[in-house]
């Protein structure tokens, strides 16, 4: 149990003030005892601190008064439990949510005056106004920002300085389910004619066809592809790093990310000719050639970075009067065509690499009830029309 005294302390003036001294009992492994001190106009004042004080201690809630700022504290979180365990993509998520938003809106407060007000104006900001582009910031990325404070101050907790977590309650706008734009089979079709004999036309019918990622497209080699047996091997991601936009390769975040896909022949016929093509550029350039290896790569092997790349389908979609979607969204009508065509969600969760039958179910919920509905109307004119016709 703590326990602790008042002490009148004379002023040079003929006034006296009054400090409390609040000791905690030995510790455990050192032996030693942690004194409190803290200094009052008025005898009243310190015994009611002195109470609060010893009563927090004892029941386990009380932080020692600390003087650091809540940029000095993410700063020193950063650089102790994100940088050294975490992927360099998710680090830079994590710097980028700290440094551009989070510092400027709350890093001059003291980390244990930090409230739960505070931060829920600082989300309501972003709601209305992001500090760097000036555009209402999306209900999905202040979530983001959110858990990136809330697991910063969760470990502020942990290490005593704070009681309690003031991001625990604060409001967040509930994130807009997105409904994907995907392209019906004559939209396809028109890809297809499009981007016939241009450098896109392998790419944007792995994407189609296959529905990969974007970045297990940029990260896919020759290597991986086995021609004989008709698949490809996604075994690495090309993910964007840093404030630079460089192009990093790496293995997929989950082991469902890993997979064996089986490639149509039309297309694996399609990528045996850019096979040969990629060999030719090979020759051509010698050694200024940058042998990559990569199934989708620049003429002189050199990989696409994947802030340019989604650029250039988005041009070529505009060039050619074409259906505007984002790029992953052609990840989203293979995965819609899949499934309209009658194969099986188990098998298309496979192929695009979902961590669980839950997220294919959810993702594409809108396809299979309408799927539902026209199963039930085959349904309905098989089995009533023979009875009618009996």
């Amino acid at each position: 149990m703590a326990t602790g005294h008042i002490r009148k302390n004379e002023l040079k003036s003929g006034k006296a003030s009054y400090s409390f001294i609040v000791e905690t009992e030995a510790d455990l492994e050192t032996g030693k005892r942690q004194r409190i001190y803290k200094t009052f106009k008025t005898k009243k004042e310190a015994e009611k601190a002195m109470q609060e004080t010893m009563a927090k201690i004892n029941n386990h809630s009380f932080v020692k008064d600390s003087k650091i700022t809540v940029k000095a504290f993410l700063l020193e979180w950063l650089e102790v439990y994100i940088k050294p365990h975490m992927s360099p993509t998710t680090t830079d998520s994590y710097v980028t949510q700290v440094e551009k938003y989070i510092i400027p809106a709350l890093g001059n407060k003291k980390l244990q005056d930090l409230k739960t007000v505070d931060i829920q104006k600082f989300y309501n900001q972003l709601k209305e106004k992001s500090p760097l582009s000036g555009k209402p910031l999306s209900a999905k990325t202040i979530k983001n920002i959110h858990m990136n404070l809330q697991a910063a101050l969760d470990k502020a907790v942990e290490d005593e300085i704070i009681t309690k977590n003031p991001a625990k309650k604060v409001e967040l706008q509930k994130a807009k389910k997105y409904q994907a734009d995907v392209y019906n089979m004559e939209d396809i079709l028109e890809v297809f004619k499009a981007a016939k004999d241009t450098d896109l036309e392998l790419a944007i019918h792995i994407l189609l066809l296959l529905g990969l990622r974007r970045g297990e497209l940029l990260a896919l080699r020759w290597v991986n592809v086995d021609f004989q047996n008709g698949y490809v091997n996604i075994v690495e991601n090309a993910v964007r790093i840093g404030k630079s936009g460089k192009t990093l390769i790496k293995a997929p975040k989950s082991e469902s990310g890993v997979r064996k896909i089986q490639v149509p022949s039309s297309l694996l016929k399609m990528m045996k000719k850019s096979r040969a093509e990629y060999w030719q550029n090979r020759m051509k350039h010698g050694k200024d050639f940058n042998d990559t290896d990569l199934v989708v790569c620049q003429e002189n092997g050199s990989p696409y970075t994947v802030g340019y790349f989604s650029q250039k389908v988005q041009r070529f979609i505009k060039k050619n009067g074409l259906k505007k979607v984002r790029l992953h969204d052609y990840r989203h009508t293979c995965a819609t065509q899949m499934l309209r065509l009658g194969i099986s969600p188990k098998v298309a969760q496979k192929q695009l690499g979902h961590s669980s039958f839950g997220i294919t179910m959810d993702t594409y919920s809108h396809v299979l009830e309408e799927m539902e509905l026209e199963a039930a109307d085959i349904m309905e004119r098989a089995i009533y029309s023979n009875a009618l016709s009996g």
